[in-house]
């Protein structure tokens, strides 16, 4: 299965509302375990991006989320630990893993190619060190182009922390590397520890980087070799994005009146809202009559 076919399938396996979302994503995974470690890479690489055509908050975007879970797992375990997708909890990382010396947990994160604002918030570096609880490191892997490029208290909260913020690019660059050096792999998650307090990104990504290349036994040209052409990824990410929104502009002038109407109404979720504050007033007036 390649990517380009990973949004219909989420999309296909949530389409039946009588499954529940621990059996979606037990189907889900089982698919991905049957495919071969170079094509799980390759989606390593186009990892985290969300489909544009997932509504915001529907049961496709959590799927999805939980894909990248797995895709960071698999890379862990790639890279020579035993890893887990944690089951999902309120209070804790999405992903497990373990040495024979050391414990990990990790979170992923995905985002829209349209997502605006690079919140902190969005990142949780802060969350992730309380969920590290008794491991001895914590990472936090997304796409590298969604990370702030210039300055952000996520840097200073990582370094604050000993959150080790990586990338699927990084994953990718470690995973395709020919001469893996093991003994350097546990020096990427003690990276945030060595540096000095402060919010600028490139004294950052230029630590981490030197480190992962060390790890991969490759040469700061090699990664930078690789991060160019990583960019292909991204132009062909971007162009099905666009390419979805086009249709939907094409889609949307052939619409008559009335459908255009219901479509709105759809979009803006007024009826979802309308029966959300019908039972809201419903519940209130029962705990009066309680009360009463």
């Amino acid at each position: 299965m390649d990517c380009s076919r990973l949004s219909a399938l989420i999309a296909q396996i949530c389409s039946d509302d009588a499954t529940s979302f621990k059996d979606r994503t037990e189907l889900l995974f089982r698919q991905l375990n049957a495919l071969d470690r170079q094509t799980i890479i390759t989606h390593v690489e186009y990892g985290g991006v969300i489909p544009e055509s997932y509504s915001h908050d529907s049961s496709e975007e959590k799927l999805y989320a939980k894909y990248c879970d797995f895709l960071l797992a698999k890379a862990l375990e790639f890279l020579g630990m035993a890893a887990s997708v944690i089951e999902e909890r309120a209070d804790a990382a999405d992903v497990e893993a373990r040495t024979k010396t050391y414990s990990l947990v990790g979170d992923a994160k995905a985002f829209r190619l349209s997502r605006t604002a690079k919140n902190q918030k969005d990142f949780k570096v802060e969350a992730l060190n309380q969920w590290k609880k008794k491991a001895d490191y914590a990472c936090l892997v997304c796409p590298l182009y969604q990370y702030p490029n210039k300055t952000s208290q996520i840097y200073d909260q990582a370094i604050r922390y000993k959150v080790t913020l990586l990338s699927f690019t990084h994953l990718g660059f470690l995973l395709r590397s020919n001469n893996l050096n093991r003994a350097e792999l546990d020096k990427i998650w003690k990276v945030s520890g060595t540096l000095a307090s402060g919010k600028e990104a490139v004294p950052y990504w230029n630590a981490i980087s030197r480190q992962v290349a060390l790890a991969a036994g490759e040469s700061i040209d090699d990664w930078d070799k690789y991060l160019l052409a990583s960019k292909k990824i991204l132009h062909e990410q971007a162009k099905e994005q666009l390419a979805f929104w086009e249709s939907e502009k094409t889609r949307i002038r052939r619409m008559n009146h009335d459908e255009a109407v219901e479509s709105l109404i759809t979009a803006l979720r007024i009826d979802s809202n309308i029966s959300m504050i019908t039972r809201t007033i419903a519940d209130l007036e029962e705990l009066v009559s309680e009360i009463d």
